[in-house]
């Protein structure tokens, strides 16, 4: 546990404010439905955290798929738009640590392998829609995690030194990035897709309900 107190708090998007990882999965599998293909939860599950196009190179090499990356891209996130629009809960905790920054005038960060549009379509479902003043997407940095530049990218609009931020993850890409820009990572287990407790990761959380706020400034 930390003995010092941060004064910022970066979050990650799917599988840390919704149980939104398997959505993902879904819009995937309705593109490769009339392919005659499918990717099980297990395949599905090597890339969780990782940015789009990665994501996609890979499935094609996984399931030996013809064209372009652009090919399949494209109507992923035609779907993925409308599916991740559907209403849903937060995940436990997320509200109540969000009403503690607010109440202590601590700024927030969103930090996402995700593009602006899901960004939004997730928000809107979730009712957070505004609730970051800062976003950082993937089209907004050329270095997507596991590499620190979201993380240092926000941390610099925030206009708060990155060792005085606290990254909020969920995934081992996500937990990689947060240390390598230099910052106290929480590893948080309440989605259903969660990882067992993530080496490197400062601290591990069944749920942001558990979040010790002695570490909030």
């Amino acid at each position: 546990m930390a003995d010092r107190t941060f004064r910022a708090v970066i979050f990650d998007m799917d599988g840390v404010l919704a149980d939104s990882e398997p959505t993902y999965l879904e819009a995937a599998n309705v593109v490769l439905a009339p392919l005659g293909r499918r990717l099980s939860e297990e395949q599905g599950r090597k890339f969780i955290g990782s940015s789009v196009r990665h994501a996609w190179r890979g499935i094609m090499e996984l399931l030996a798929l013809e064209g372009s990356v652009e090919d399949y891209v494209r109507p992923y996130d035609e779907v993925l738009v409308s599916l991740l629009s559907r209403p849903r809960p937060t995940l436990p905790g997320v509200r109540e640590l969000l009403a503690e920054l607010d109440r202590r005038n601590l700024p927030r960060a969103l930090v996402t392998s995700s593009w602006q549009g899901w960004v939004d379509a997730l928000l809107g479902a979730i009712g957070l829609t505004g609730a970051f003043p800062v976003v950082v997407t993937e089209e907004q940095v050329e270095n997507a995690k596991p590499a620190p530049e979201p993380f240092l990218k926000a941390a610099a609009l925030l206009g708060i030194e990155p060792a005085a931020c606290i990254g909020i993850e969920d995934t081992p890409s996500g937990i990689q990035a947060a240390k390598a820009a230099g910052m106290y990572a929480v590893q948080v287990r309440s989605a259903s897709t969660a990882f067992p407790p993530i080496d490197g990761a400062d601290l591990v959380l069944d749920s942001l309900e558990g979040f010790p706020l002695h570490l909030l400034g």
